[in-house]
């Protein structure tokens, strides 16, 4: 199962490594932005269902300073998980959304059936604090 590690929010438990509570494969009704900047919360359109496929590595800027120069540069992180891959199941479409959002969706309740948190790693194959006794 592809998870997501390290996230803003994350499973509870004992959870060393961060997995979040969005899990690969969950589907999710994206609405669109008139739907959240609106005063009395019209319905919402549950017509084009959105698969989430992959969670994405980035850039964080200014991420780290150079001894030598004094200035900041830009670091590409592989942990960072705060942005996702979704495929559309009506037309194919690939976009890249924010995992807040997805968050937010969840806790509307706009998912065809919910779908379970992500399972832990083994922690043995990891080198956590946890496994350091």
């Amino acid at each position: 199962m592809i998870r997501q590690y390290r996230a803003q929010r994350c499973r509870g438990g004992t959870n060393p490594l961060g997995v979040g509570i969005i899990a690969a494969g969950s589907i999710f009704y994206l609405q669109d932005e008139t739907f959240f900047r609106d005063r009395h919360r019209g319905h919402a359109i549950c017509r084009n269902p959105w698969l989430v496929e992959a969670f994405l590595n980035g850039t964080v800027a200014a991420g780290r300073k150079n001894p030598s120069t004094g200035r900041w540069e830009d670091v590409y992180v592989a942990g960072r998980s705060d942005m996702a891959l979704l495929r559309s199941l009506r037309d194919g479409k690939r976009r890249q959304v924010g995992i807040r959002i997805l968050i937010l969706h969840d806790d509307l309740g706009l998912f065809p059936e919910p779908s379970s948190y992500p399972s832990l790693p083994d922690l043995r194959l990891y080198r956590c604090r946890a496994n350091r006794q």
